[in-house]
C-alpha cells in the first residue's frame, strides 16, 4: 500500500473504530515504512478539525482515549491466535501502536502553536535496548545464584522446599512435604537491578512481580501465626489468602496487611511519596500510630518526610502499567518520567537548562527500544543527547 488517499482511508476508519484486523496490520505496516512526516500530518489533521469544537484539555483527553480504545479493541488478547507465527505478529503490531499512540501525544503538544518540530534527537549509534527478566536470588546460606543465567528446572532445595523455574522464567517454591517439621526458618531475598524484573510465587501460593532496582526478602517456608515480608522498590503482590495466618508486608517503617488482595507499592527511595494502589479485596496500611482500611480503586500515600496516610480514589490501571508492560507517564512530568525510563532502561538521567513545567499523557510499550521515547520528547521541544549510558535532557 502506498496510496496516500488509502492511507487518510485507512487512518479515519481506524479512529472511527471500523477497521477490520486485517486493515489494521495494513496501516501499522505502513506506519513502520512511511514517511515521518505524511504520520503527523494526519494525525494534525485529525486534532485540528476537533480544535474548532473542542477545548484544548479535552481534545488530547477525546483523541487519545479513541486511539487508546481502538487499539484494546483490535488487540484483546483473547481473541490472538496461539500459533507461534501470529503471536510474533501481534507482537509486532502491539509495538507500532505503542509508537503510533506516542506519536499522538507529541503531536498534540506540537500544534498546540500550529507547528510541527522536526525530529532531531542524538542517540547512539546502537541503540539502548529496554529490560527484561533479570534477578539475583540470595539464599540464606549467603549463595547467590544469577537468575537470568539459570535454565528451567530444579534451581535449588533448602529444607522441604523445592526452588525451581518455570518455562516462563519465573521462580517458583514448592513445599514439597508440609507435614515435615521445619527446624529453622530460612530467609531468601530476591534483588533487581537497573534494568531487571522478576516475578516470584512463594511457598504460600503468593504471586510477587519485582519491578526494576526492586528487591523482597520472605521466609522459604511461612510458619508461626503471620507471614510477613519485606521490600524495596516496586513490588505488585497477588495474595494467596489464609485466614489465621495473614500476609504482611513492610517497608519504610510502614505495614501492609493483605486481607484477601491485589494491591501495588512503589517504594522507590528516590520517588516524594510511598504509595500503596488496591487492586482488588482489602488491605490495611499502617505506620506507627496511624492505621487506613483502603478499598479497591483507592491509593494511601505516605509523604516519606512527613509520614501521614492520605487516601485518595485513583485509575488503578495506571499504577500497574508497569506489571503490564507499559511505561506509563499519564500526568507525569519530566523528571517523573525520567526515574522510569532510568530503572528500565539501566541509564543515567542528567538535566541541563530549565525544563519545561508541562505534565505528558499517555505511554509506550516497555519492549521499545530508548529511541522511541525519546522521539516523543523532541515532538515536545524536549531534547535529548546519549552517550553511552548516560542521557542529556535539555529544553
Amino acid at each position: 500500500m502506498r496510496n496516500k488517499e488509502r492511507l487518510k482511508f485507512l487512518h479515519q476508519q481506524f479512529l472511527s473504530g471500523n477497521l477490520s484486523a486485517k486493515d489494521l496490520e495494513e496501516l501499522f505496516d505502513y506506519f513502520q515504512t512511511a514517511d515521518e512526516q505524511i504520520l503527523k500530518q494526519l494525525i494534525s489533521q485529525e486534532l485540528n478539525l476537533n480544535e474548532q469544537d473542542l477545548p484544548a484539555a479535552r481534545e488530547e483527553e477525546i483523541v487519545l482515549g479513541r486511539v487508546h480504545t481502538r487499539l484494546k479493541r483490535h488487540l484483546k488478547p483473547e481473541k490472538q491466535e496461539q500459533s507461534i507465527g501470529r503471536n510474533i505478529e501481534i507482537y509486532r503490531i502491539m509495538l507500532a501502536a505503542s509508537v503510533l499512540i506516542c506519536f499522538c501525544i507529541g503531536v498534540y503538544y506540537s500544534t498546540q502553536k500550529h507547528t510541527i518540530t522536526k525530529v532531531t534527537t542524538q542517540t547512539s549509534l546502537v541503540d539502548i535496548k529496554p529490560g527484561s527478566a533479570k534477578a539475583l536470588l540470595k539464599l540464606d546460606n549467603g549463595t547467590k545464584i544469577n537468575l537470568d543465567d539459570t535454565h528451567s528446572g530444579l534451581v535449588t532445595q533448602q529444607g522441604n522446599v523445592i526452588v525451581a523455574k518455570n518455562g516462563k522464567g519465573e521462580l517458583i517454591y514448592q513445599n514439597k512435604n508440609k507435614s515435615m517439621a521445619t527446624s529453622a526458618v530460612l530467609f531468601n531475598e530476591i534483588t533487581t537491578p537497573r534494568g531487571g524484573n522478576y516475578s516470584i510465587t512463594m511457598s504460600d501460593g503468593t504471586f510477587a512481580m519485582l519491578d526494576a532496582q526492586s528487591s523482597i526478602k520472605f521466609p522459604v517456608n511461612f510458619t508461626g501465626n503471620e507471614r510477613l515480608v519485606e521490600i524495596t522498590g516496586q513490588v505488585y503482590f497477588e495474595v494467596k489468602h489464609i485466614y489465621n495466618q495473614p500476609f504482611k508486608v513492610k517497608v519504610n517503617g510502614q505495614v501492609i496487611e493483605d486481607l484477601g488482595t491485589k494491591f501495588n507499592i512503589n517504594a522507590y527511595s528516590d520517588e516524594p511519596n510511598l504509595t500503596t494502589t488496591l487492586i482488588e479485596g482489602s488491605i490495611r496500611v499502617s505506620k506507627e500510630t496511624e492505621s487506613v482500611l483502603l478499598k479497591p480503586g483507592e491509593q494511601a500515600i505516605t509523604d516519606f518526610n512527613k509520614g501521614h496516610i492520605l487516601v485518595q480514589p485513583v485509575d488503578v490501571n495506571e499504577f500497574i502499567a508497569w506489571k503490564n508492560g507499559e511505561i506509563s507517564f499519564k500526568n507525569g512530568t519530566i523528571e517523573e518520567i525520567m526515574r522510569q525510563v532510568s530503572r528500565w532502561y539501566d541509564v543515567d538521567v542528567h538535566y541541563e537548562g530549565r525544563l519545561p513545567a508541562r505534565k505528558f499523557v499517555g505511554g509506550i510499550s516497555k519492549n521499545a527500544d530508548l529511541s522511541n521515547l525519546l522521539k516523543i520528547l523532541e515532538f515536545n521541544n524536549v531534547h535529548s543527547k546519549v552517550v553511552g549510558k548516560v542521557i542529556t535532557i535539555k529544553p
